[in-house]
């Protein structure tokens, strides 16, 4: 059995280093002295210090879902992490490279909630109740492991390597969360087509993603609130992007979204 780590001290180095761009430093030496419960401790502990500091949590993000992102990361579980106010970007948004460490980005689907979801019952039952709109957006990560391969340990206790989101000023009602399994969404770098995916690519589609967090989140005694941003997990890779770039999503239906890295 793993020794128990300190994890509130452990919180706030994760926190001062992401603070400084230079996130995740914990697992430098590896991550193995914690395991994926504790690593999700330590992920909810930085989520209570920086709501401590006056930040809004804004929803939060699946990952780790399609076969896309677990081939190109080598893990085969779905992770959870936080979405912060501070960290949600307009549409045509011009990002600081420096700001992040291995810049990286992903297009996907995502909610936003309509209703409190009691349960992952009361969502399978009337998905449609819960849910106020759907879109496409551009996910921000961190795209550094500090331990080769890299560990679900590392990557829970690091949020995932989220670290933000480019949204679209227009979102779309959601229909009917089916739809959105045929729903296509594509990649573009500098004009360049980098992958096209549906939402079928994630497992039980965007709505599959939902539940998996709902489910996820009451272990935790977490329930997911009206007005939260939840994003479903990227049926396609993640890309680095640098200096320079011009990156856009496009869905088929759902409105256009897309930034430029200075």
């Amino acid at each position: 059995m793993l020794p128990d780590p300190d994890i509130f001290e452990l919180a706030k180095q994760q926190l001062t280093d992401y603070d400084a761009h230079h996130p995740g430093l914990i697992s430098a030496h590896g991550a193995s002295f914690l395991s994926v419960a504790q690593a999700y401790a330590l992920q909810l502990e930085v989520a209570r210090l920086r709501q401590a500091r006056g930040e809004r949590l804004a929803g939060f993000k699946v990952g780790c879902v399609s076969e896309a992102i677990r081939r190109q990361f080598g893990l085969d579980r779905a992770v959870f992490g936080h979405v912060w106010a501070s960290e949600i970007y307009p549409d045509g948004a011009v990002l600081d490279s420096t700001r992040f460490e291995g810049l990286a980005i992903e297009g996907e689907f995502a909610f936003r909630l309509a209703e409190d979801i009691p349960s992952a019952d009361a969502l399978a039952d009337e998905p449609g109740r819960f849910l106020a709109s759907a879109e496409a957006l551009i996910e921000l990560h961190n795209y550094v492991f500090r331990t080769q391969p890299p560990t679900a340990q590392e990557l829970v206790a690091n949020n995932a390597l989220h670290t933000g989101v480019v949204t679209s000023a227009e979102m779309r009602s959601p229909w009917q969360p089916a739809l959105l399994l045929d729903e296509q969404i594509s990649v573009l770098r500098n004009g360049e087509l980098l992958g096209t995916a549906t939402g079928q690519s994630l497992p039980g589609g965007p709505l599959g993603s939902l539940l998996q967090l709902t489910e996820h989140l009451a272990v935790h005694g977490i329930q997911l609130k009206r007005g939260q941003l939840v994003l479903t997990g990227s049926p396609l890779p993640l890309y680095r992007v640098s200096p320079g770039d011009h990156v856009q999503v496009r869905s088929s239906r759902l409105p256009s979204v897309q930034m430029m890295v200075k």
